[in-house]
């Protein structure tokens, strides 16, 4: 169960789905770490919030490499017993595919795949030693359903539900849970490397509305609660019936 003090380290939570994130599990009473490759602002503004729930949080800015993720663990270990990943950290490049160069493709492949498996591989220790966890990874829609002008997203996304399946099974029985989220359209602060926003899709003759980041936040943090202790190595949809499996 969750231990007194208990920590939840989040990748690309300055803004939107991660920052919605981040205050469900403060709610929750989980002290917060929080990462984010470069907005300080939004960072800062996000650390200030969750301080007033009444939990720590402590902000950490730089690209999502073994030092970070180090810094990160250092930083969490100081407040308390890691039991909560959440892998959110993503790029959504948009690039056609004969344009493409193999380091456009490594750098969305470092941040969609790589440092899901670096952060998992550095903090399930902790998870393992408290007895209880939790590690949710953020997937993505167009690794379901295809996309135009990102092979490199869609390839890197599709890794996600074959990671956490693979440790769902490696660790089943240790008390330590790993799922994957899948948000559907979603309304969001857009960045510069976002791409293009991707239009409503159609079902039914009828456009499935964008949702708002806390609609995935309450599902991850349900993820995160004593009542998914049964719930491991799963893919799960939040998109309003845009995608249905």
């Amino acid at each position: 169960m969750q231990l007194p003090n208990a920590v939840a380290i989040l990748t690309g939570a300055a803004r939107n789905i991660g920052r919605a994130t981040a205050i469900q599990l403060g709610k929750m009473g989980f002290h917060i770490v929080l990462h984010t490759r470069s907005d300080a602002v939004k960072l800062n503004e996000t650390v200030a919030y969750i301080k007033t729930l009444g939990v720590q949080c402590e902000g950490i800015i730089g690209p999502l490499d073994q030092h970070t993720i180090q810094n990160m663990g250092h930083i969490a270990r100081q407040i308390g017993p890691c039991q909560i990943l959440v892998n959110n950290a993503s790029v959504r490049k948009t690039v056609d595919f004969l344009d493409m160069t193999i380091e456009e493709w490594r750098d969305v492949f470092s941040i969609n795949c790589d440092a899901q498996f670096m952060c998992t591989q550095h903090f399930l220790p902790d998870l393992l030693k408290s007895g209880w966890g939790r590690v949710i990874c953020l997937g993505g829609l167009s690794a379901h359903t295809g996309a135009v002008s990102r092979a490199a997203v869609v390839s890197s996304k599709s890794a996600v539900p074959g990671l956490v399946r693979a440790l769902a099974v490696e660790f089943a029985g240790r008390h330590v849970t790993f799922n994957c989220v899948v948000p559907g359209h979603i309304e969001v602060e857009r960045t510069a490397d976002a791409g293009a926003r991707l239009q409503h899709p159609n079902f039914d003759g009828k456009q499935v509305p964008y949702g708002q980041p806390a609609d995935v936040a309450r599902v991850i943090s349900m993820l995160c609660g004593p009542d998914s202790d049964f719930i491991t190595g799963q893919t799960i949809h939040v998109n309003g019936g845009a995608y249905l499996p």
